[in-house]
């Protein structure tokens, strides 16, 4: 069989990293090659299969779940190149799609370059990472594939074809955030910056400082981050920018340490199946057990680390996750909202939520051009693109415009805000009621889902079957197809055409319903 199909195994099943969901495919492969990824796709159209491209299964959602072919590209893992530009402080790093981004950084550290930006962790393939629009948190940079050059992807015909700003452009906005549904993206070429420090502060912030600061904190440093707790009304806000900076202690974590970690969880899990009320005083104990109760805005902990342990942070345990994205200028209208929404669901006993509840910033918006870098040192602020083209199903808002790095402000960002209820010990806590509420206020304010997240929608903005309410497991997502086709419109539309033309047979359309009921397909194309 291998000769046929490189790597074929059956009774495999895929789990995703939050246990939520499993597949058990006809077929699971692992190729080592370009060669073996055509085989196997022109085996699945000889034989009318469907393909689904995994990584690590970091996403909460089912968006990956199939029966039919699964494949996964960690054999193909290999650095195959790294071209420095000195004059304007820059590297193209060449390597394989299935390479995992803490393996690339280890590999780019020992020759003195960093990834630009991340999101909150490392383990995602260099395909996977770009493939639903991840991006980290700071006023000067943006989505991961902004940092990407060109890209080699196998489409449904079987074909390799090499994607990049002046090559075939169209096909790269779309690869760029593909959602799986235009090829297996087997090779990528990404812009890296020499090594460098974050020096950061973590601030314990009153909720009402944050929401009367808003307009200056969110541009006062490069990478930057809050925690919002909302039954203890405090924040955590921490803020870091590029130093030479000698090294120091890295921060303690009560529940980074065995002991804190497994109490913790235990305490979610007394609060999820005993006593849901009790969820307020897990969260005021656990926060002021790690922080404290003073308010330090100002004159927080100080502490430098290399890139990647500043920007990569600790996702505990397994969790549904729901993140929205809107106008940054919209967030303290959206914050007071959530507020009095959680304040009075606690009160009512309706719903509780876990913490914490993560409020971030991106700067999403491109230049017409690449800009020129030779006046850039080593710890320069801000990105240094790869392409300048924008995925077309960027899920940031569209009415924001670029400004050069100096003239930065809250008007070109995105407010990110990430919902996560945990699971502790496996056990599904309640989410329907607070992730409903969260969607309803984040789309009014000009907010869109991430796409890898656990976006529920409602069976009235659904397309394809959909059930009565009372069939609905309280997790499941119904769909939000009317409402993406009114978000993206033309964006959406030729994102469809491009990948009817590269994918002709449907290849890569698998899990169809998925697809169907958030309109990235339509009804005609999986009939």
């Amino acid at each position: 069989m291998d000769k046929i199909l490189p790597g074929a195994r059956s009774n495999f099943r895929f789990k995703n990293w939050a246990g939520i969901y499993s597949a058990k495919p006809q077929l699971y492969f692992q190729p080592s090659s370009i060669d073996d990824v055509v085989k196997i796709v022109n085996a699945a159209r000889r034989l009318n299969k469907t393909i689904v491209t995994v990584g690590s299964g970091h996403s909460p959602s089912d968006m990956c779940v199939t029966n039919e072919w699964l494949m996964n590209l960690d054999r193909m893992n290999e650095v195959r190149g790294l071209v420095e530009n000195k004059e304007q402080h820059y590297a193209d790093v060449t390597v394989d799609a299935g390479l995992r981004i803490y393996k690339l950084s280890e590999y780019l550290s020992e020759r003195g370059y960093a990834i630009q930006n991340l999101g909150s962790i490392s383990e995602q393939s260099v395909g996977g990472i770009i493939s639903t629009g991840t991006h980290g948190s700071s006023p000067y940079h943006g989505l991961v594939s902004s940092q990407y050059v060109s890209l080699t992807i196998v489409n449904g015909l079987g074909e390799v074809v090499n994607v990049d700003s002046e090559n075939h452009p169209e096909i790269f906005r779309a690869a760029a955030l593909s959602l799986g549904k235009i090829g297996i993206i087997v090779r990528a070429t990404i812009r890296v910056v020499p090594t460098f420090k974050i020096r950061s502060t973590l601030e314990v912030v009153n909720f009402e400082t944050i929401l009367e600061q808003w307009d200056h904190i969110w541009t006062s440093s490069e990478f930057i981050r809050c925690w919002w707790y909302p039954y203890t009304r405090k924040c955590i806000l921490w803020r870091g920018t590029k130093s030479n900076d000698s090294f120091t202690k890295v921060r303690s974590s009560w529940w980074g340490t065995t002991v804190g970690r497994y109490f913790y969880e235990f305490l979610l899990w007394v609060s999820v199946k005993i006593y849901p009320a009790f969820t307020p005083y897990v969260e005021r104990f656990v926060f002021h057990r790690q922080y404290g109760k003073a308010e330090t805005y100002g004159y927080g902990d100080i502490a430098v680390q290399n890139s990647i342990d500043g920007l990569n942070m600790d996702c505990l345990f397994s969790q549904f996750v729901d993140e929205w994205g809107c106008p940054l200028n919209n967030g303290p209208e959206v914050l007071r909202s959530l507020d009095r929404s959680i304040t009075q669901a606690a009160k009512n006993g309706d719903f509780y939520v876990h913490v914490p509840v993560e409020v971030r910033c991106s700067n999403t918006c491109l230049p017409e051009k690449i800009p020129d870098y030779s006046d850039r040192t080593e710890i320069s602020p801000g990105a240094v693109y790869g392409n300048v083209l924008r995925p077309y199903l960027d899920a940031t808002p569209r009415g924001l415009h670029y400004a050069p790095l100096s003239d930065v402000s809250n008007n070109q960002l995105t407010l990110y805000i990430n919902a996560t209820i945990y699971r502790p010990f496996g056990v599904n806590t309640p989410i329907h009621k607070w992730f409903t509420l969260f969607e309803n206020t984040m789309g009014a304010a000009g907010g869109k889902p991430h796409w890898a997240k656990n976006f529920l929608g409602s069976t009235d903005m659904a397309a394809g079957p959909t059930k009565s309410q009372e069939a609905y497991k309280d997790y499941e997502m119904r769909g939000m197809a009317t409402k993406i086709s009114e978000w993206y419109g033309e964006d959406l539309l030729k994102f469809q055409e491009i990948r009817r033309q590269q994918d002709p047979e449907n290849v890569f359309l698998a899990n169809k319903d998925w697809a169907l009921k958030n309109g990235i397909v339509t009804p005609e194309e999986v009939i």
